[in-house]
C-alpha cells in the first residue's frame, strides 16, 4: 500500500537539505542582478521582484538562448582560460556514411541540457557556485573535408 506522504526523513534527504542550505548564493545573486539590469524589471503584478521581463540567465530553463547548461556564451575564445570549464561543439558528419545528422549533435546537447539546472540535490552541489562554465559555441567545420 503506497504511503500518503513520501518518507523524506532518511539520511540522504536530510543530508541534501543541509547541503543545499549551506550553499553560497553569490553567483545566483549576480545572475538575478544581471537579469534585472539587462532584462527589464517585471510587471507590477509579479510579486517576486527578482523576476525580469526577459530571460537573461539560467531560469526558466526552457526559455532564452540555448547554451550548454545556460552557461554564458563566450564570443572571445581567447578568454576561455578564465573559466574552469569551456564547452565547444564540433558540428560535423562528413566521416559518417548513410548516417548524416551528427552535425546537429552540439545543438541537440545544448537543447537537452536546458532540462537540467546547475544544482544536484542528491550531491548537494551547485555547479554555478562551484565552478565557472562558458559555452564557446561551435567550431567552424568544412563539409566534405575531414582533415
Amino acid at each position: 500500500m503506497p504511503q500518503d506522504k513520501p518518507n523524506r526523513s532518511g539520511p540522504e534527504a536530510r543530508y541534501a537539505v543541509q547541503a543545499e542550505a549551506a550553499l553560497p548564493t553569490t553567483r545566483w545573486e549576480e545572475e538575478v542582478a544581471r537579469g534585472l539590469e539587462l532584462g527589464l524589471q517585471g510587471a507590477d503584478s509579479i510579486v517576486d521582484r527578482r523576476i525580469p521581463t526577459f530571460s537573461r540567465g539560467e531560469l526558466p530553463h526552457f526559455a532564452g538562448i540555448n547554451t550548454f547548461l545556460k552557461a554564458p556564451y563566450l564570443e572571445d575564445v581567447r578568454r576561455c582560460g578564465e573559466y574552469d570549464v569551456a564547452v565547444l561543439g564540433a558540428p560535423f558528419d562528413g566521416g559518417t556514411t548513410y548516417r548524416s545528422g551528427t552535425r546537429f549533435g552540439p545543438q541537440g546537447i545544448r537543447k537537452i541540457s536546458a532540462l537540467y539546472g546547475p544544482y544536484s540535490f542528491e550531491l548537494g552541489v551547485d555547479l554555478r557556485e562551484s565552478i565557472t562554465i562558458a559555452d564557446l559555441g561551435d567550431i567552424f567545420t568544412i563539409p566534405g573535408n575531414i582533415e
